[in-house]
């Protein structure tokens, strides 16, 4: 009977019962109260705790006194170079066919970035002669691009994600 009354119960903190850490908050989210506004770089619009692209609102709403212009999370995080993912690309196979890669890279970023506002790659770095680094502002766009390169040419992919910080490093090589 003893061995049950030692039980030790979680003092409510967020994820204290498994050992994970929590979910650490964005900086560069919106504040509260801070509706109807426009992204004075990129015209993405803020309203109902969204970002989202409508150009033609957009152009309909810019200079009036019903939204505020401000500078969307994603284009602070480009300016101030502050990713959350990584993707390096690497190996013989990937010198060989480099162009190729970026491209096919480049495209499926463009693809997700016109639905998504939050996803945009802020660079990518020519690390040595067959090494890419891609650096982007979320980590769902970090994994969705080693994927997307993985289901093409197939290769080696390896995740590993911070436990403090919103971070994923994603590697592929072949």
């Amino acid at each position: 009977m003893g061995r049950y009354d030692e039980s030790k119960k979680s003092s409510g903190a967020k994820g204290k019962k498994f050992g994970h850490v929590g979910r650490v908050e964005d900086p560069y989210l919106p504040e509260e109260g801070q509706e109807a506004s426009l992204c004075s770089d990129c015209n993405a619009l803020y309203q109902n705790k969204r970002w989202f692209y409508d150009e033609k609102l957009a152009q309909r709403l810019a200079g009036t006194a019903k939204v505020r212009q401000v500078v969307c999370p994603t284009c602070r995080k480009v300016k101030e170079q502050y990713p959350e993912g990584y993707l390096t690309l690497s190996g013989d196979f990937f010198a060989e066919r480099k162009d190729e890669v970026v491209t096919l890279l480049k495209n499926e970023a463009a693809r997700v970035s016109s639905r998504s506002v939050l996803d945009r790659v802020i660079t990518m770095t020519e690390i040595g002669k067959n090494e890419l680094e891609v650096k982007t502002t979320t980590e769902k766009l970090a994994q969705h691009l080693g994927r997307a390169i993985y289901r093409a040419y197939k290769g080696e992919l390896d995740f590993r994600w911070s436990e403090t910080n919103p971070l994923v490093r994603v590697y592929w090589t072949r």
